[in-house]
């Protein structure tokens, strides 16, 4: 017990930071035009987070072995208290994590729309010359997309 506080009190923490990363993700996912290196960072500094605290789980389990404590910890008044704060923090994690998902799919879909557009832009214009025979003709037209 003496080793699980400290492991606990880590993942909270942890958990604390990766809602704070994911917070600013969603910040900039929100915005109509993403800077990805921006994004990229964020996503390192995330993938960083669940590693560290995938490490602490670990610990976790096997600090459990010992003793033959599981979570919840009941009878650990503060162990108890600190395991809920962590499932609650999981659990809002993973809320903030279902709408980066969800923010994503919208500026997947909008990137495939206008994927659609740039390629069928004169795709059907034809023009016939004086010998009867089509041709494709250039417009002229310039579009300026930013995504």
């Amino acid at each position: 017990m003496d080793k699980l506080f400290p492991i606990l009190s880590q993942m909270k923490s942890s958990l604390d930071e990766l809602e704070a990363i994911m917070i600013e993700e969603i910040n900039q996912l929100n915005r109509p035009k993403i800077n990805p290196v921006s994004l990229q960072v964020l996503t390192d500094n995330k993938s960083q987070l669940l590693s560290t605290i995938q490490y602490y789980d670990e610990l976790r389990h096997r600090e459990e072995r010992g003793p033959g404590l599981q979570a919840p910890y009941r009878q650990q008044a503060k162990l108890f208290a600190l395991w809920q704060q962590v499932t609650e923090q999981v659990q809002q994690t993973k809320s903030l994590n279902d709408k980066v998902e969800e923010l994503l799919s919208m500026h997947m879909k909008r990137n495939q729309q206008l994927q659609k557009v740039v390629e069928n832009v004169g795709a059907s214009q034809s023009l016939y010359g004086a010998d009867g025979e089509a041709t494709s003709a250039t417009t002229g037209r310039v579009y300026n997309i930013s995504v």
